[in-house]
């Protein structure tokens, strides 16, 4: 697989409205998404996003009811495979949403193969963090096309979104092939 330039463009944002929700997203946040990967016509999840309004072509996930998510549950409970054209995820991440999560938090590795499993191959997922997750490529199939900074504050804190790309579904199958061929010559020897 030839090795893009991953996309590192800052996404200046300010801080979220009061709207009563917490966790909501950083004003501009949507406009830079939208800027850089569309989502109209495209199926979406909404990940840990049950306060969002779904439209036609989007689902939301939250395990918390008032939230009225399209699927009220674990982000592992999600129904489906191979489902969707993007998957943007803003997971809970710090202890101070740790009370209201009533679980342990997600963790950034359980996240990505989670949307492996839901995203169509050459599907997209965003995965908004405060960290930049660094497995992905070889246990997950996924190519980082993106690394986004999120500014946003008086203070500018940063998060980041992590973007990747699934990888289709031949290349994935070639290189599990050639990696079980090297464990049986492993064996071998």
């Amino acid at each position: 697989m030839k090795k893009e330039k991953v996309d590192m463009t800052v996404w200046r944002c300010t801080n979220p409205l009061r709207s009563g929700q917490s966790q909501a997203f950083p004003q501009r946040f949507l406009l830079n998404l939208e800027r850089q990967y569309p989502t109209k016509n495209k199926k979406v999840l909404w990940m840990f996003a049950g306060g969002m309004s779904p439209s036609k072509n989007n689902d939301t996930n939250d395990i918390r009811p008032k939230t009225e998510a399209t699927f009220v549950c674990n982000f592992t409970e999600i129904p489906g495979e191979n489902k969707y054209d993007m998957i943007i995820a803003d997971p809970p991440y710090n202890e101070l949403f740790a009370s209201e999560w009533k679980q342990d938090l997600p963790k950034p590795k359980h996240i990505i193969r989670e949307s492996y499993r839901l995203l169509k191959p050459g599907g997209i997922l965003l995965l908004f963090h405060i960290i930049i997750t660094p497995t992905y490529r070889k246990e997950f199939g996924f190519e980082r096309i993106g690394l986004h900074p999120v500014l946003c504050g008086l203070h500018n804190a940063i998060r980041v979104v992590n973007v990747f790309k699934k990888e289709q579904e031949k290349l994935l199958w070639k290189k599990r092939k050639k990696e079980e061929l090297k464990q049986i010559y492993l064996q071998k020897c």
